[in-house]
């Protein structure tokens, strides 16, 4: 039933304010016009003026500002009706004079509030029915009951007041409809979680809402042109892409913060046209996607660069390589790996490795051009890419300057350790993976050679790369195809011609390219990690025979050659414990043999493998005694050990070279007071064969008893003992077991 009354709330004071003025401006032309009506009338100008006096004074007073916005509006709409009084008083009661009083009401409704309603009927019922009860003719064009008709006309004025009413609450609903609307596209548009700026067609900033403003910085972003928020470098780009089409596809455009920092905005565009249909203004909303591009940075990053060192790594180097060989030129790639680097590793720690590796690639790095590439490829491999060579000589020197100045000392663990690295180089402008492979290639050869070394890559190097490659893909198939085979080589005891043991070497019978020799493929075996299962097939072949001929009656140790990639295997103790129990071979029976230099490699290491591979009961045996270092400190690795072997290289001088002879017999005293046997390997010749047993050296091996033999020959007509004569083998001296670990046994 209410709902049709007004809520009444107060006017904005600016607004009030404003149609305070207004009304006070009208009250201001009746008071001018009324008395001149009034005179037209044939009131006289005292009388006329006189009448001016109440509303004059009710208007003054409206207009001191120490008085309440009440009490003016009273004394306004006061003094308003007094002026329709004075003209339905001046105009004798005339029906159109009583016109004026709905004229001042529907103007009173300006304030919009109660009281200026119930004044006006008040007024009008009150100043009515008093005028008429003393002069009806003032006020009523007849004399019949004046305060009825003062009634009469205060019910007029109060239906008036309630169309008024009705038409203000109405006009308060869409008001307040209109409110909402903005209050909710303000709500939207201030709290969209989305950056939005309306822009004028001139690029104008009009509006921007709150997540302009914060992810941006501006304050106050309006009146700021659109590229204004972008870095210096994009404003010429912008500024001449807009206005975008009303089609135009989302961009991604950086944009600068008012503090100078940069993020990245998704934007899309809608164009409003005004009723005419022309361009009024742009909305532009921007999705802050600079974390996204941060994460996709970060990513892109990681995808192309080394975690460890942060220089490029592969992926990135290729890119970067096929782009400059685009234009055709010459450029070198330099491939430099670190020797011995796996030591560093495994003896100081990885993290001392990576500390390293880091501090390697900041020296190389220092001493390249700026456009010059350094990348990582793994582990210990650095790439380096230069272009605008003025030949290899200049790429040759460049890699010298790398290598002086990786010879520097590198301070780990708080020592200094010195390393060294080994480098191969390729010129070309062809093909970027043939190009890697050729320096690769070339860096291998370096390593062969000796490691700390440069070698360039030519079509000699191709060619055994290639060569190389077939042999490893021969080498993958050939246990399965029945390819490898072992061959048995005695070992003599000088002392009285018996056979001590046989070595079992591994051979390779290609069905191309025939008997390829165990220097060519062991080494590729071991790089392409081939030997070990290579190893664990020879292991248990070798086992399996040596059982099979101790069965009828042959007593003698076999002997195994370990490599130094099957060294450093953790489970080379199962693997050995394994083919003893299949094959049923006492474990004294079998000699495990391994270089010098493949345990020196990591002697701590080393040790722990020996001494689990002891714990099994086996023998075990060093390979090439003296050749790989001279230092006696490093003899302790060595233990505890059975058999030391005595190089070809010392026994070949052991006739005519003073100095081999005394190494000979240094080496056989060594193995005298260590409790353990001597094995001189190649012997060749009888001459070399009584120098050795003259030095008391234990056994001996060589084309001087028997060559290699297959294992179907083994143990036939005496073919073993063919060169062995009890004449030739005066008695030695046997050894004195200085070492309880190794007591000496020459038959297993």
């Amino acid at each position: 039933m209410t709902s049709w009354i007004p809520r009444g709330r107060a006017l904005p004071h600016e607004v009030w304010a404003a149609r305070h003025r207004a009304l006070l401006l009208v009250l201001a032309a009746h008071l001018i016009v009324l008395p001149a009506f009034a005179a037209t009338r044939g009131w006289s100008l005292p009388a006329a003026w006189a009448f001016d006096v109440a509303p004059a004074l009710s208007g003054a007073l409206a207009c001191v500002p120490r008085l309440s916005r009440t009490v003016r509006s009273s004394l306004c709409a006061t003094a308003l009706l007094c002026c329709s009084a004075v003209l339905v008083v001046a105009w004798h009661g005339t029906t159109e004079a009583h016109f004026h009083y709905f004229v001042m009401v529907g103007t009173l409704a300006l304030y919009q509030q109660w009281w200026t309603f119930l004044l006006a009927i008040g007024f009008v019922v009150v100043q009515h029915g008093a005028f008429g009860a003393v002069h009806a003719e003032t006020v009523f064009s007849h004399d019949h009951s004046p305060w009825k008709w003062a009634a009469i006309h205060g019910a007029f004025v109060a239906a008036l007041a309630v169309a008024m009413l009705a038409s203000w609450r109405e006009s308060e609903r869409v008001a307040e409809a209109e409110a909402a609307s903005e209050e909710r596209f303000r709500r939207a548009f201030d709290d969209a979680p989305v950056a939005i700026a309306l822009v004028s067609p001139r690029g104008q900033v009009i509006q921007g809402n709150r997540e302009l403003r914060e992810r941006t910085g501006h304050v106050q972003p309006e009146g700021l042109l659109i590229w204004d928020f972008v870095p210096e470098l994009d404003r010429v780009e912008l500024a001449a892409a807009w206005p975008p089409a009303p089609d135009a596809p989302e961009q991604e455009r950086r944009y600068v913060r008012a503090d100078g920092t940069v993020g990245w905005f998704l934007w899309r565009s809608s164009l409003i046209s005004d009723a005419s249909g022309n361009p009024d203004h742009w909305i532009l909303q921007g999705v802050d996607i600079t974390a996204r591009k941060q994460d996709a940075e970060r990513l892109d990053h990681q995808a192309h660069h080394d975690a460890l060192t942060e220089l490029p790594n592969r992926a990135r180097f290729d890119t970067v390589l096929k782009a400059a060989l685009a234009p055709g030129r010459d450029v070198a790639v330099i491939f430099a790996d670190l020797d011995n680097f796996k030591i560093i590793n495994d003896s100081l720690g990885h993290r001392t490795g990576d500390e390293l590796l880091v501090e390697v690639a900041e020296r190389l790095a220092a001493e390249l051009r700026p456009d010059d590439v350094l990348a990582r490829f793994g582990g210990d491999e650095f790439v380096i890419l230069l272009e605008g060579l003025d030949g290899i000589g200049e790429a040759r020197r460049t890699a010298n300057r790398l290598a002086a100045v990786l010879k520097e000392p590198f301070v780990l663990a708080g020592h200094q350790r010195f390393v060294s690295a080994s480098f191969g180089i390729a010129v070309g402008n062809a093909d970027a993976e043939a190009l890697l492979r050729d320096a690769d290639a070339a860096m291998y050869h370096a390593k062969e050679q000796g490691k700390a070394r440069l070698e360039v890559f030519d079509e000699s190097l191709r060619a055994r790369a290639m060569a190389r490659l077939e042999i490893e893909a021969g080498l993958r198939e050939a246990m399965a195809a029945g390819e490898l085979e072992l061959h048995y080589q005695p070992k003599i005891s000088l002392a009285d011609g018996s056979l001590y043991g046989l070595e079992s070497l591994l051979r390779w019978q290609h069905p191309v390219l025939g008997t390829i020799s165990p220097a060519t493929f062991i080494p590729i075996a071991e790089q392409s990690g081939l030997i070990v299962p290579i190893g664990e097939w020879v292991l248990n072949t070798a086992c399996r025979q040596a059982a099979e001929w101790r069965s009828r009656g042959h007593e003698f140790v076999i002997a195994v050659n370990l490599s130094p990639v099957q060294l450093s295997s953790p489970s080379l103790a199962r693997v050995v414990d394994d083919a003893l129990r299949d094959s049923g071979l006492p474990p004294a029976a079998l000699c495990l043999e391994i270089t010098e230099t493949a345990i020196m490699e990591d002697p701590e290491a080393a040790r722990r493998v020996l001494q689990s591979l002891k714990a099994l009961g086996v023998k075990l045996a060093i390979d090439d005694f003296g050749v790989g270092y001279s230092s006696l400190s490093k003899l302790k690795y060595l233990l505890p050990v059975d058999i030391i072997k005595i190089d070809k290289s010392f026994v070949d001088g052991i006739t005519d070279c003073p100095d081999d002879r005394a190494i000979i017999a240094a080496i056989v005293s060594l193995a005298h007071e260590l409790g353990a046997t001597a094995v001189a390997e190649g012997v060749e010749t009888e001459d070399q064969a009584n120098a050795l047993r003259a030095l008391d050296c234990h056994v001996a091996q060589g084309y001087h008893f028997s060559r290699p033999l297959p294992a179907y020959r083994c143990f036939s007509q005496s073919e073993i003992l063919s060169a062995a004569s009890p004449a030739l083998s005066p008695a030695l001296r046997a050894p004195t077991p200085t070492s309880s670990k190794m007591p000496l046994n020459f038959s297993a």
